[in-house]
């Protein structure tokens, strides 16, 4: 499984390159005044370098842990499938609903696949995480987010 750690981080490399030499062609411009690239630019290097401390730590690791793999079994599944199909309902729902009340829902199964048991807590969590967000991008910055059927919004 080891041989499958490293093609994965060598393909993230290669792939942040090719993000970084994208974005140096269309222009990056200056910290002043950013250019088309510029957010492919530094996001190619965050990637770039945290795949090399993956590299760098699944290396140093002792032979007796790099035994020690995960198993690809069906329970290990259902995490990123209900992750993956909340987010794709989020998209479809997110125009119909709209902002606060689609994404209270996505926060509220996030943080349930997370830990099931208190439900309660996650309701209070993704109410506060979505009024945040709301707060700062259609307040502050002026976002236009969809208010969907029910024109809902503060």
């Amino acid at each position: 499984m080891k041989w499958l750690h490293s093609l994965s981080s060598l393909l993230l490399m290669g792939f942040s390159v090719v993000i970084f030499v994208s974005s140096l062609f269309i222009g990056i411009g200056s910290f002043d005044n950013p250019g088309p690239g510029f957010m492919g630019f530094l996001a190619s290097i965050l990637l770039f370098l945290l795949t090399l401390i993956i590299v760098i730590k699944e290396n140093r690791k002792p032979a007796e842990e790099k035994r020690e793999e995960l198993s690809m079994h069906w329970k290990s599944l259902t995490k990123p499938f209900v992750l993956t199909m909340a987010l794709c309902c989020y998209a479809i729902i997110l125009e119909i609903l709209g902002y606060l009340i689609s994404t209270f829902f996505l926060m509220f199964i996030m943080l349930l696949v997370n830990n099931p048991r208190k439900w309660y807590l996650h309701m209070v969590n993704a109410l506060i995480i979505v009024n945040v967000t709301y707060f700062v991008f259609y307040k502050m910055l002026r976002v236009l987010l969809p208010v969907g059927t029910f024109r809902i919004y503060w």
